[in-house]
């Protein structure tokens, strides 16, 4: 007999509009969220300026942690 579980279909993500920002600089490629960025805006990367864009990527689920 063969016993297995049956698969799980993962939901398809959900894809959104979302603010980063990507460093000036030509030669480096970082970029970060919004709510991820430092207050200073400066690329971690190569500590350029960074400027804001739109880009579409997926969400990110924010868990509500009731023991923090």
């Amino acid at each position: 007999m063969y016993f297995a579980k049956k698969g799980i279909e993962e939901p398809a993500p959900i894809i959104e509009n979302t603010v980063v920002y990507a460093c000036e600089a030509d030669s480096c490629n970082g970029w970060m969220r919004e709510e991820f960025a430092t207050a200073d805006r400066s690329c971690p990367l190569c500590n350029s300026g960074m400027k804001q864009e739109v880009r579409e990527l997926p969400q990110i689920k924010v868990e509500y942690n009731a023991y923090s």
